[in-house]
């Protein structure tokens, strides 16, 4: 169950102008937030959240750990370095731990102000897909560099478990969705025919490059994918400079 939960925003003014070059962008908004107030800030502007599902093991809903994990977000075009994230993979939502007058308070970002998130050098984006209606949420970034883009949806399966004292649910990781973006539209990438009617001028170079990395694919999809956008933005370069 979610409720409303919306505070007012107050942004106080500052100049960075005082600060030396030396000083990182982290460094200043981490100085920034100190001096606000987090409380202040825009990611009060969210949704409280109320866990629903009773999880007693590790088998649990979120990515990587069910704790939660300093992180940096931008939200609504704000960065926010070392917050305390979540990212609930099962309900797809975006959670931060925030302190409110000594309450303890978990909110639910709203997912189509989230620019981007970083955990642990993961890169989440949400993504809205105009031209399927199907891709929207957040999604991994797994190169996102020239104008062939791969994306992951991280998925998990749930499954009620009862015993004679109590009941509880258990969620498992499921095999990921696999995207990819050519300038505006996004595509599903199951397998190599989605690319062969994508890029039909392609077909030969992709399944070569299929056939030549076929362990890889099974043992390591992440690693396959990054090195087919980097292969196949090489491609689509080449062809555009033969044309």
């Amino acid at each position: 169950m979610f409720k409303n939960y919306f505070l007012p925003l107050f942004i106080l003014s500052i100049s960075f102008t005082t600060f030396s070059q030396d000083y990182s962008e982290e460094k200043i908004y981490s100085w920034y937030d100190k001096q606000v107030g987090i409380e202040n800030s825009v990611l009060f502007t969210g949704i409280e959240y109320v866990e629903t599902d009773r999880m007693i093991n590790e088998k649990h809903k979120f990515f990587q750990t069910r704790d939660f994990q300093n992180g940096s977000v931008n939200y609504d075009g704000q960065v926010f370095y070392n917050v305390p994230l979540k990212y609930n993979i099962y309900d797809d939502l975006l959670l931060v731990n925030l302190q409110l007058q000594q309450r303890n308070l978990i909110f639910q970002l709203i997912g189509e102000r989230v620019n981007l998130f970083k955990i642990n050098n993961h890169t989440f984006k949400y993504l809205k897909a105009e031209n399927n209606t199907n891709i929207r949420g957040y999604y991994e970034v797994i190169n996102d560099e020239g104008k062939f883009k791969v994306f992951k949806k991280h998925l998990k399966n749930k499954m009620e478990v009862r015993d004679r004292n109590v009941a509880y649910n258990e969620f498992s990781t499921a095999d990921p969705d696999f995207i990819f973006k050519v300038e505006n539209d996004f595509f599903e990438l199951n397998n190599r025919r989605d690319l062969y009617s994508m890029f039909p001028n392609l077909k030969g170079a992709i399944r070569s490059f299929y056939n030549a990395n076929r362990k890889q694919l099974r043992d390591n999809p992440d690693v396959f994918m990054n090195k087919l956008a980097a292969e196949m933005n090489n491609l689509i370069s080449t062809t555009s400079t033969e044309i």
